[in-house]
Order: structure tokens, then C-alpha cells, then sequence
């Protein structure tokens, strides 16, 4: 729960009448986006069964947690929400209730806000029931009914899909501290993706890969010529550069396909295809590789986390496929490298070697290019 006070001044203003105009400004948005939540590809997913979550913990929180979260998920997915407003309600839960539905808060405590009213806090987001803009009390304690309450107003926020999610959350709770919540960014990513089925979730990939961070990436570099970004990289880049923000730093980092683990030095882990050709994701922290040279791996196991290690601008995902050694007679239609006129042969873009699979690396309607 958080401690700090909330003021009503701004949950007031919001009020039931917004509750309308939000809910409305969603069946705009579901009309005449055809769909409305095509932010990412988990967007307006399956429902997720909250009796199937994950038995082992999450991030750190397990059982009724991670039901919660999936009723939380759930909520934004019956609003036509996408992925993002999805990590946003359960980083706000975290940071109000640690994923616990609770039937107390600052109630009864002699806590006031800012203006000298008693707090009334209870539920998930710790909804202050009492102002008559949450709902009664039950309906506060309600998990489903609490979440869409909260994610009505969130789409009620200027250009919230754009806002740190701190701010945006901010925005809607009214904390004495705009980012407290931004430290529960992380853990809330890793809930949604491991309840939406692994980094692909529902409805991601249609072929055999899976994508190597969870969904919502962005691309900070492509595969080509470019001009060298920092001390010691590559004027000519072999591959893709991905990465979350925030939380581009610590991310998971997932195998793409099953193969064998054939180095894991420097800031490097490089997998072997059955099919000969070597998939390899750099800029880690060692300390942070989950496998050793021999292992073999399968297709979305975590295998390490983002880092910024060797010659790098910041935390991210360079992932490079080379295919010396390749026996896959689709793989062998794309061009190398060196045919591009690159200094370091035998590299393939990866965006084309996803492209074989049945598989968008950065679709223009969840990814955005940054380079």
C-alpha cells in the first residue's frame, strides 16, 4: 500500500461524469481504429484464467498476486487497452497494494488529505471509496470493477500512451510523489508477460520463433551502414538493436529459437541453431547469463538480461544472426553481409530471418524505430 497521501482535488475533478466521457472516448477509439489496441502485439488479448497463473512466484509475487494481476490484464483487455496500459494497472497495483486486495488502507487511521478529509483506501488500487467517484465500497474491494475504474480514467489522461508510466499513473492516483510507482515497472512487465503466455503472449508470433524481449520494444538501431554511435562500435551494423523504455536496463532476454549455447564471454551469449546458424545477443552483464557454453536451450527461455556492457549508448538488446554453417535453404536466401558491402561477413538481418518465420521483429503499430 502506499504510504504517501493522495489529494482529492484531482480525483474529484475526474469524477463520474469522466467515467462517461472515458468510456465513450474508448468506443470512439474501438471504432474507427478498427480494433483500437493494436499497440502491441498482446494487445486486447485472450482473456487469461486467473485459476492458471503461474504456480512458481513472479518477480517476487505468486498465488492471489498474480491472480489479481490477471484480473487486472483482464480488465484492460475488455476496454480494447493495449499492453502497455496492461503493465501500467498492475505497476500501480504493485505500488498500492503489493498485488493484495486489500479491505483496509488508510481508512480509520486519523490519515487525511491534503484538503482535510478522511481517507477511506481499500481494494487493489486503494481507491478512495468515499469520494463517490470509485464506486461503493464493494465495488471498490472488486478487483475487476476497481481496475476498469482505474483504466477508464487513465484513458482520460492527455496523451497518456506517451507519459512515463509513473506520470501517467500519477495522473490518475494523485500521489504526494509523482514517481513512486516507477520502481514497480520492471516486476509489472515481467507479471504481464509471463501471464500472457511467455514474451510472444497471445496472438505475438505465428511461426516457430519467439521474440527475444517482451512485447512493446522499440528499435534503436537497424541492420546497415550507420554512422558509429560511440567509441569502439561498428560504422557497418550486423544486426538489431532493441530495447524497452523505460526499463531498458535488467530486462529478460529470451532465446528466439531451441539450439545449443556455444560462448558466453564478454557481454556475449551466442546460441547454435540445429540448422548450423548462430543467433547472438550482446551488451549483457555475465553476472546476469542464466546458461553456460553446452547447455541447450529452448525457444522463449530466459537467458539472460539487458545490459550495457562493451561499446554501447545504453542498456539494450543487440541481437545478431550469423549464418556460417547454415543448412536452412530459407535462411540461405537472404543476403549476407559482406554481399552489402560490409566489412564483417556472413550476418543476416534479422528482421528479414524473422520475416521467414511468419514473424513482424518491429511492427509500425507496437514498435517505434529510434535511429
Amino acid at each position: 500500500m502506499a504510504e504517501q497521501s493522495k489529494g482529492t482535488g484531482a480525483l474529484t475533478f475526474i469524477g463520474a461524469p469522466l467515467i462517461v466521457l472515458a468510456t465513450l472516448f474508448l468506443l470512439i477509439v474501438l471504432v474507427f481504429t478498427g480494433g483500437g489496441a493494436a499497440a502491441s502485439c498482446a494487445a486486447a488479448a485472450n482473456s487469461i484464467d486467473p485459476e492458471k497463473v503461474p504456480t512458481e512466484p513472479v518477480a517476487g509475487f505468486e498465488g492471489e498476486q498474480l491472480k489479481n494481476a490477471a484480473y487486472i490484464m483482464n480488465a484492460a483487455s475488455a476496454l480494447g487497452l493495449d499492453r502497455k496500459a496492461q503493465v501500467i494497472g498492475v505497476m500501480t497495483a504493485i505500488g498500492e497494494s503489493t498485488l493484495v486486495n486489500l479491505d483496509y488502507g488508510d481508512e480509520g487511521n486519523g490519515v487525511t488529505n491534503p484538503d482535510g478529509t478522511p481517507t477511506c483506501s481499500v481494494g487493489l488500487f486503494q481507491q478512495q471509496w468515499c469520494l463517490g467517484t470509485w464506486g461503493t465500497r464493494e465495488q471498490a474491494m472488486d478487483p475487476t470493477y476497481a481496475a476498469t475504474s482505474f483504466f477508464q480514467r487513465l484513458v482520460g489522461v492527455a496523451d497518456w500512451q506517451n507519459l512515463e508510466p509513473t506520470l501517467a499513473i500519477h495522473k490518475v492516483q494523485g500521489n504526494a510523489d509523482p514517481f513512486y510507482y516507477a520502481p514497480f515497472f520492471e516486476p509489472a512487465d515481467a507479471i504481464v508477460t509471463a501471464l500472457a503466455g511467455g514474451p510472444t503472449g497471445t496472438g505475438c508470433a505465428s511461426g516457430s520463433v519467439m521474440l527475444p524481449l517482451s512485447p512493446g520494444f522499440n528499435m534503436t538501431d537497424d541492420f546497415g551502414p550507420r554512422g558509429a554511435p560511440t567509441g569502439g562500435a561498428s560504422s557497418w551494423h550486423p544486426a538489431d538493436d532493441l530495447q524497452h523504455w523505460p526499463g531498458n536496463c535488467k530486462d529478460p532476454i529470451y532465446s528466439i529459437e531451441n539450439g545449443t549455447v556455444a560462448l558466453a564471454e564478454g557481454y556475449q551469449v551466442s546460441i547454435k541453431s540445429p540448422a548450423g546458424y548462430t543467433v547472438s545477443y550482446l551488451h549483457m552483464d555475465l553476472a546476469d547469463v542464466t546458461v553456460n557454453v553446452g547447455d541447450a536451450v529452448t525457444a522463449g527461455q530466459q537467458i539472460a538480461l539487458t545490459g550495457n556492457e562493451g561499446p554501447s549508448t545504453g542498456c539494450h538488446l543487440d541481437i545478431r544472426i550469423n549464418v556460417d554453417g547454415n543448412t536452412d535453404p530459407q535462411v540461405a536466401t537472404l543476403p549476407t553481409s559482406e554481399t552489402l558491402g560490409a566489412p564483417v561477413p556472413g550476418f543476416i538481418d534479422p528482421e528479414k530471418f524473422f520475416a521467414l518465420f511468419g514473424v513482424e521483429l518491429c511492427p509500425a503499430d507496437s514498435c517505434t524505430r529510434n535511429y
